[in-house]
């Protein structure tokens, strides 16, 4: 699922790869893999992937949070 937005993303605002890996400095081979579905990406990688593209993960309204619920940036709007 995070895989197909983010590619979604940078198509839609014409990013490649290199560029994508510029913005992160993630290696090039293991967002290369990730796209094409070849391996995971850790949480940390999946948050600078997302602050690069300014993308942002929006629980489903009925998702139920397993274990202690995060704490939400009192600047941000939900």
């Amino acid at each position: 699922m995070f895989r197909e937005k983010i590619k979604g993303k940078m198509n839609e605002a014409g990013i490649s790869v290199k560029d994508l890996v510029s913005k992160t400095k993630i290696n090039p081979s293991t967002i290369s893999s990730f796209l094409v579905g070849n391996r995971a990406i850790s949480n940390e990688n999946l948050d600078t992937i997302l602050d690069a593209l300014e993308l942002t993960l929006v629980p489903k309204s009925k998702f139920v949070y397993q274990g202690e619920k995060p704490q939400i940036d009192p600047g941000v709007q939900v």
